[in-house]
């Protein structure tokens, strides 16, 4: 096997982009050899062996041992490029799209040339199934569909996403449902951006008809941009002046609540005493043992439940506003609401449904009425 610099093999797009390892790799070359030896062309073009290659170059090594193959074509490059890594299915999923496109590439070709030989023997095209179900079976995404979702995922993800998927914590169908969501949220954002200019638009050119008549035409401009400005500040103004009196307004009602959580936490510091003081009643019940031992036990253990049960709800009620001081509803609180995301809405709106499914369960609690598990 020769020997050859190792500055002059030439690295192309490859399917592996997961190089962890590479430093045990190395270790492993050091002491024992290169088993296997890396694969190149003629002209030093690598068809195999990156990561032996990469734990070379991490050894400080100027030279390796390759073997040299003669590519006949681009479609024979692919070839042996995949069957490399056709028994590696241990792929991430940025790693099998990179796979499955090569695939693609490859089976493209293919058809090609079946339906040339077809037209050639005026023979009907004996390919079987589509290629991108071939494709799919091939790269381990399943069907044609599924790898239409795969790569509409690689096309529009965001990093972030692919990151998950990479890292095995979302699935693909979930993959495809967010970036899915995002992109209409992007499409319907652009629209209603678009719909706000044209409003504006509307509105300018109103002003400019109403201007028109009244003074000189070389000033009609200058009027227009003043007066939408106006309406700017005095919206400004307005707005500012409506999350003001609500931020008067929860500060007074948090003041109020501030005193009636302090006194509810009191009552169940004291409810927790009374419970104490009738355990250790019960506790000398026992001891006692006197001639109507069960009707005070049955007492102390009533007083003791109703003591249990008003501690638990008071602490509930405290919950329950300590929440709603910090969820309070302001104006900033729903204009933040109304330009959310589709996406993100739908997500509060799931959690206003919990809320109100836990407003729905207490209900018939606070009104005195059994309440059925």
């Amino acid at each position: 096997m020769p020997l050859i610099e190792i500055s002059k093999i030439k690295v192309t797009d490859r399917i592996r982009q997961d190089f962890s390892g590479i430093e045990e790799l190395a270790q492993d070359i050091a002491e024992n050899g290169l088993i296997n030896p890396i694969v190149v062309t003629p002209d030093y073009q690598l068809i195999a062996g990156e990561r032996r290659l990469r734990a070379h170059r991490h050894l400080g090594r100027k030279q390796v041992e390759v073997s040299i193959m003669e590519v006949r074509d681009y479609a024979h490059q692919l070839r042996l490029e995949i069957s490399e890594n056709e028994h590696r299915r241990d792929f991430t999923f940025s790693e099998r799209i990179v796979y499955a496109k090569k695939v693609e590439e490859l089976e493209r070709i293919k058809a090609k040339d079946r339906i040339s030989a077809s037209e050639k023997e005026n023979l009907p095209d004996g390919s079987k199934g589509q290629v991108r179900d071939i494709v799919a079976e091939q790269s381990g995404f399943g069907s044609g569909r599924n790898y239409d979702k795969a790569k509409f995922i690689a096309e529009n993800a965001t990093p972030e996403i692919i990151e998950q998927l990479d890292a095995g914590l979302i699935s693909t169908h979930k993959a495809f449902i967010q970036t899915r969501e995002r992109l209409e949220d992007a499409e319907r954002a652009a629209k209603e951006a678009n719909e706000r200019a044209d409003a504006a638009e509307r509105e300018k050119e109103l002003l400019r008809q109403q201007f028109k008549d009244s003074i000189p035409a070389d000033q009609v401009e200058e009027a227009v941009s003043a007066a939408i400005e106006r309406q700017q500040e005095e919206n400004e103004v307005f707005i500012a002046q409506k999350e003001k009196e609500a931020q008067a307004a929860l500060k007074v009602r948090d003041a109020k609540w501030k005193k009636e959580i302090e006194a509810e936490s009191q009552k169940v510091r004291d409810l927790n005493d009374g419970y104490k003081r009738v355990q250790g009643e019960l506790e000398a019940l026992k001891l006692q043992q006197p001639d109507d031992f069960d009707e005070q036990q049955r007492q102390a253990q009533m007083k003791k439940l109703r003591y249990e049960a008003d501690s638990n709800t008071i602490q509930l009620s405290i919950h329950v506003k300590q929440f709603l001081q910090k969820a309070a509803v302001s104006t900033l609180n729903l204009g933040a609401v109304a330009s959310a995301s589709s996406s993100e809405k739908k997500r509060f709106n799931e959690s206003l449904d919990m809320l109100q499914s836990f407003i729905d369960q207490m209900r018939p609690a606070v009104n005195g009425r059994k309440v059925v598990q």
